[in-house]
């Protein structure tokens, strides 16, 4: 098989607004080799159809408010309230570092979310948003000496019990 390469020779006319060094003509096979076509006309991209965006719906399943309990490397602890009740459950970490959350006690958001693509397939995934950056976080103690389990004492004789 030979190849040649020819000097730019138009043979058709140029289609109205396309600019003469947009495209290029090229000689790609002889005749003798037997190919009927003799040249190769190479427009811009820019003329190529654009395949159609398939809709997409995003339904929101669940939302759930936790915090981050304990980082574990690749998993974190987090605890859910649910029903006026701590659940505890490990998640993949790396979802959760991107969308910000990665001090203790940080609060977030976890979204369940269901995507209907345009084919008829349904994804199924979460979503994190934290609920304060992680410079928010703190977890001092109160060290409860004498004084102050008697002032904790009164405000809790004033004021009702804790709840546990």
């Amino acid at each position: 098989m030979s190849v040649e390469i020819a000097p730019f020779v138009r043979r058709e006319q140029i289609p109205a607004g396309e600019e003469s060094s947009s495209s290029v003509t090229t000689k790609y096979a002889s005749r003798d080799y037997g190919s009927e076509i003799n040249w190769l006309h190479i427009r811009p991209a820019h003329e190529a159809r654009v395949p159609k965006k398939q809709e997409t719906t995003e339904k929101t399943l669940r939302r759930l408010q936790g915090f981050l309990v304990e980082d574990e490397g690749e998993e974190y602890k987090v605890a859910f309230v649910e029903n006026n009740a701590l659940v505890f459950y490990y998640l993949p970490a790396s979802p959760m570092r991107k969308a910000g959350v990665a001090a203790p006690n940080q609060p977030f958001q976890m979204d369940e979310v269901e995507v209907q693509l345009g084919n008829g397939r349904t994804v199924t995934g979460y979503t994190f948003v934290p609920l304060a950056k992680p410079s928010d976080v703190f977890d001092d103690s109160i060290n409860l000496n004498g004084e102050r389990r008697r002032k904790l004492a009164t405000i809790f004789k004033k004021f009702g019990k804790a709840k546990d």
